[in-house]
């Protein structure tokens, strides 16, 4: 997968395990890494490339946890059961900072759209009254 500097990205701190009897649990701190800003993609807007700024925080970082336990049949492997234990925790960190983003970039979506109707309903208003204004002042 190529990425760039638009990507979300997550980064992980080393994992911590835990093991009882035939259970491995793997703690994964994470923190969601959003660009603040991005300029691809939007087309021709007059010959210049606009620069949108999305700066949303999504607070500080997180922690997953993931748990493998071996059957009763099996043989224990440690390794293994950590292996199991940390793709899961990192399966569950992509699962929830996806859910956050998703939420996030709605709000702020709606946001700009308020914004921009708010901007409209200003113009019209402006339009009116000096199209008033002018047909005032020409009598």
């Amino acid at each position: 997968m190529i990425t760039s500097r638009d990507d979300i990205k997550l980064s992980f701190e080393r994992p911590r395990y835990r093991t009882i009897g035939n259970e491995v649990t793997c703690e994964l701190r994470y923190c969601i890494q959003v660009p603040e800003t991005f300029n691809q993609g939007f087309g021709n807007f007059n010959s210049v490339e606009p620069e949108v700024v999305v700066g949303f925080d999504l607070g500080s970082c997180r922690t997953a946890v993931g748990k493998a336990k071996c059957n009763e049949e099996d043989i224990f492997d440690k390794k293994l059961g950590r292996d199991i234990a940390e793709a899961r925790a990192e399966a569950k960190a992509y699962k929830h900072a996806a859910k956050l983003v998703n939420k996030y970039v709605k709000t702020v979506a709606a946001r700009y759209h308020n914004m921009a109707l708010n901007f409209e309903a200003k113009a019209d208003f402006i339009q009116d009254h000096n199209k008033s204004y002018v047909h005032e002042i020409s009598k």
